[in-house]
């Protein structure tokens, strides 16, 4: 039987140190801020980095022989897969897109999934029970991926070894505390679980029992905050050496029932119009221009801002199109047209 958490398990702060408790966890507050704003920009680079692997892989399978094809769909799949992962990568960082929209939960859970695998370790067993058919809440995606994950990095602490974490969807049952149509989501594991006084302390900014430098005490904080923005409700059950489970009550409106058309691709026509791209990222650029040159446009290739409006200026503003990246260091892409 695990023993429950005491108030040794608490940082101890050094009486040598001049800063009070507040002022650390301020500096190991900012110095999280900046280590998510170095992941963003190294994601952001590599993200540009894999789209032009991707399109010119995918300008190379045209007409390929079969061997040939057969090998590049080999280098498309591994950079859709490290597409994926940077995705995920610019999730934690904090690049986010920060409009609500109808989520599925379940795949929320199936996309969190495969980088879970990669940080909880290979002693630790991660189950789901997902139930299907649950309408969509209305959420942002990087928000609910930060919450799965933060759960799930809390119960791997708490597991500390081998051991198991369940990831569970259902329907909710309509009560008089909570009359609205929910889905919930449960996170629980086999750890060692928490005593009456730090349950009380759970949700509390910067409170964590984990030896000092390992955490930062915001991970829960921030799934509290997250599950309040979106109008649901959070408990959790817990007790010394019989574990932990985190149960969310998230909404789900009747309004996101009904499902967008099914949009599908068009046919590329192709056309003879002059369109100018600009992109801070060289491969990028090319692989856009090789793609549109083929299909007939003219095309003029900018490395940046101040280059495209060279550019634009050079033909008289005589420019059909412009296709430009949205984050660029010298100018932003919404503002160069």
């Amino acid at each position: 039987m695990a023993s429950s958490p005491s108030v040794s398990d608490i940082p101890v702060h050094d009486p040598d140190d001049p800063a009070t408790g507040a002022e650390r966890e301020l500096r190991q507050s900012q110095r999280m801020e900046v280590i998510g704003q170095m992941v963003s920009g190294v994601a952001h680079d590599l993200a540009n980095i894999l789209t032009a692997i991707q399109g010119f892989a995918e300008l190379a399978s045209d007409g390929a022989p079969e061997p040939v094809r057969a090998v590049i769909d080999e280098i498309r799949a591994t950079a859709d897969r490290g597409t994926d992962l940077t995705r995920k990568l610019l999730a934690v960082g904090r690049a986010r897109d920060l409009r609500p929209r109808a989520v599925d939960l379940n795949d929320c859970v199936a996309e969190v999934g495969a980088l879970l695998s990669r940080v909880v370790g290979p002693d630790l067993e991660i189950r789901t029970n997902l139930v299907e058919g649950l309408p969509p809440i209305r959420g942002v995606v990087s928000d609910l991926e930060m919450v799965l994950l933060n759960l799930v990095l809390n119960a791997r602490d708490a597991v500390g070894g081998a051991g198991w974490i369940e990831i569970a969807t259902r329907m909710g049952e309509p009560s008089e505390d909570e009359p609205w149509r929910h889905v919930v989501l449960c996170v629980a594991d086999s750890g060692i679980g928490m005593d009456e006084d730090t349950l009380a302390r759970v949700f509390e900014p910067f409170f964590t029992t984990k030896d000092e430098g390992v955490g930062t005490g915001l991970g829960l904080a921030v799934v509290a905050d997250v599950v309040r923005d979106l109008g649901g409700r959070i408990a959790v059950e817990s007790a010394p050496g019989r574990g932990t489970t985190f149960t969310l009550h998230l909404p789900a409106p009747e309004d996101l029932e009904a499902g967008g058309a099914d949009v599908r691709p068009a046919e590329a026509a192709g056309g003879n119009e002059t369109v100018l791209l600009c992109d801070d990222d060289t491969g990028v650029v090319r692989m856009l221009a090789s793609a549109l040159r083929r299909v007939g446009y003219r095309v003029i290739e900018t490395h940046g801002p101040h280059e495209a409006i060279a550019a634009f200026h050079e033909r008289d503003g005589r420019i059909d199109l412009l296709v430009t990246d949205v984050v660029m260091p010298e100018l932003k892409g919404q503002d160069l047209w």
